[in-house]
């Protein structure tokens, strides 16, 4: 950890302190992704109705989360701020190519998945990139804070702002949501770029000197040596991998649960998921407090209990008032157990090797996303498209319940270095 951080969260910083550019740019992004990842969906649906087909959408744009291995090695080889600059002006260029594409009439579901596969692959270095670059502007006791500040801007923007947005926009015009993305993710890279200025940034991660820089490989096996001599870290990575099959699985379903399951039209699928991000929205305002008053793990496992009981009742109602308060209950939930297990992992890991380790953590962890949307739209196509929802919250009741008792026994081994 840089000692000499000038401006943190939660110390009198000014908005735009290092961290304050960091939020702001990712709150600009997010309002563009809120309305792409609205649009897209729907651009799906307009060319399909076959759950399968559809969900090949999600499947590759989760795909890429199989590289995070080597995201995190390059996190560890560059400068991050640097690095997170030029993802963000390489989406831009996707997603405004999608938005011609759209404009001119040549999409089709082919180009759709392409472009979703060329976003998940920028979004993963992304993540990785991010998630390493955070503790060089914000003091280790504040990570839990500045995680939850992080996760409150994405909901805010991408999922209450953006998604309904997103909604209004795409029958307007179908190329629009794209093109507002790809001028989001301009300005935000534009604003990231202040963050170098002299006096405004923290020293961050460089690369080693010419001659000296160890090879992909050896980071890459560093970062799985690293996570896998920890049982509490693997553990987490092995139960964050469970927990995102079942995502995935839903996730994949999302607007298909809305229109066919509760008769909604199209255009409430936005604002569904606007109401389950106020429950985001309150988790991530939570979890620190939380985590302070019951300990960081028991706040953490008893979030995730919450996530499976809300996706299960999701599943089982046919009430969209009752549903949209399950989502905020499963929004909750996720932000809780997200922004507590992400800070821990923070907290705990060298800033040098948190690329690396963020890299292979990330693959065991969000890697089974794609596997469970295949599974969740081949369910949903054999049978009904609520069948996936009561699966998932089955299972990830069960998960919350084999791995409370040994991940406490575990925290209660660590040295007191979380946040």
């Amino acid at each position: 950890m840089a000692d000499s951080v000038p401006d943190r969260p939660g110390d009198g910083a000014a908005p735009w302190s290092a961290f304050g550019r960091l939020w702001t740019a990712g709150a600009i992004s997010s309002l563009g992704d809120g309305i792409r990842l609205t649009a897209l969906p729907l651009v799906a649906v307009s060319l399909t109705d076959d759950p399968l087909l559809i969900s090949l959408v999600t499947v590759a744009n989760w795909s890429p989360l199989l590289l995070s291995p080597l995201a995190g090695a390059w996190a560890d080889l560059v400068d991050r701020r640097s690095l997170l600059i030029g993802i963000d002006i390489a989406r831009a260029v996707v997603v405004l190519l999608l938005a011609l594409s759209l404009a001119t009439g040549t999409a089709g579901l082919a180009i759709v998945c392409v472009a979703a596969a060329a976003m998940g692959l920028g979004e993963t270095v992304y993540v990785v990139a991010a998630q390493s670059f955070l503790p060089a502007v914000v003091d280790s006791s504040r990570l839990a804070a500045a995680n939850g500040r992080l996760h409150i801007a994405q909901l805010v923007f991408r999922d209450s702002a953006g998604q309904p947005l997103g909604s209004v926009v795409f029958v307007a015009a179908a190329a629009l949501p794209f093109l507002i993305d790809g001028v989001s993710f301009l300005l935000g890279a534009a604003l990231l770029a202040t963050i170098g200025r002299p006096g405004t940034t923290p020293s961050t991660a460089r690369p080693a000197e010419r001659g000296t820089t160890p090879r992909w490989r050896v980071l890459v096996a560093d970062g799985a040596r690293h996570v896998r001599s920890d049982r509490l870290l693997m553990s987490l990575a092995g139960m964050l991998g469970t927990l995102n099959f079942f995502m995935g699985a839903i996730g994949a379903l999302e607007v298909l649960y809305v229109v066919q399951w509760l008769g909604l039209p199209e255009g409430a699928f936005g604002v569904f998921l606007a109401v389950g991000a106020l429950g985001g929205i309150a988790g991530g305002l939570l979890n620190a407090p939380l985590s302070r008053a019951f300990g960081l793990f028991p706040a953490a496992l008893a979030a995730m209990g919450l996530v499976g009981a809300a996706t299960l009742a999701i599943g089982l109602v046919r009430q969209p008032l009752v549903a949209a308060a399950s989502f905020a209950a499963l929004f909750l939930g996720a932000a809780v157990y997200q922004s507590l297990t992400v800070s821990f992992r923070q907290a705990v890991t060298a800033p040098e090797k948190l690329g690396r380790v963020n890299g292979f953590y990330r693959l065991v962890g969000t890697g089974t996303i794609p596997l469970g949307a295949l599974a969740g739209g081949a369910v949903a196509k054999l049978m009904q498209v609520n069948i996936p929802f009561v699966a998932a919250g089955v299972g990830i009741l069960l998960l919350a319940a084999l791995t409370t008792r040994p991940v406490l026994r575990m925290a209660a081994q660590q040295p007191d270095t979380a946040p």
